[in-house]
């Protein structure tokens, strides 16, 4: 009797540490966790908490939390597994075991994570989409300016031109009219020297003669 319960105590342990596997499929960038669920254990029952992949361990009893390659996965203090920011290179399988004070494992369970890389829109052609109408624009209004100025400056051209004229005019009237007073000044100081006739009558050459 003692030993068939001894055997249905072993076959018991043996069921709940059974390794289960479980699928996570996620996309690159994405947050991803890795539950530990369906367990009712407390601080007390559990002495670790270990994750293993490949060359990656975390263990909550040596307070390994933070992978220290890439820091993107974080061991939470219920026993999860999350990233924060999954890629590629996360793919893989992993392996979470849970053991008791004493170093007996309770639970061994398998995750096939598995992620697919989205392929991101390359920035330098989104910048080139962007630029390209806002540096035709810029150019549009560079030309419209340009366009404009040249306008304002003939018609200020057009403007100043009469003025000038207006002004040259009345400085050649002003110069006539003071070359035609000078004239008329050097005519007055040249008054005509007429010869003085004697109101005598003339004499002959024969009267003089006898006189």
């Amino acid at each position: 009797m003692l030993v068939l319960i001894q055997l249905f105590m072993t076959m018991m342990m043996k069921s709940k540490a059974a390794p289960q596997m479980v699928t996570v499929e996620a996309q690159s960038g994405d947050t991803v966790l890795l539950p530990l669920e369906g367990r009712s254990w407390t601080r007390e029952d559990v002495g670790d908490i270990r994750w293993t992949h490949r060359q990656l361990v975390l263990s909550l009893k040596n307070n390994r939390t933070t992978c220290e390659q890439h820091r993107r996965c974080e061991l939470l203090s219920n026993g999860s597994l999350r990233f924060s920011h999954v890629c590629a290179e996360d793919a893989g399988n992993y392996s979470l075991q849970v053991f008791d004070p004493h170093g007996t494992r309770l639970v061994q369970i398998h995750f096939l994570l598995r992620v697919e890389e989205v392929e991101s829109e390359n920035p330098g052609e989104g910048q080139t989409n962007v630029l390209l109408p806002i540096s035709c624009l810029s150019l549009l209004l560079l030309f419209f300016i340009i366009i404009i100025f040249i306008v304002r400056k003939r018609t200020r051209r057009t403007t100043a031109e009469p003025k000038e004229e207006d002004v040259y005019m009345p400085m050649f009237g002003n110069h006539s009219n003071k070359r035609k007073q000078l004239e008329k000044e050097e005519e007055s100081l040249y008054v005509p020297c007429y010869p003085l006739v004697s109101m005598e009558t003339p004499q002959t050459k024969a009267e003089d003669v006898y006189v």
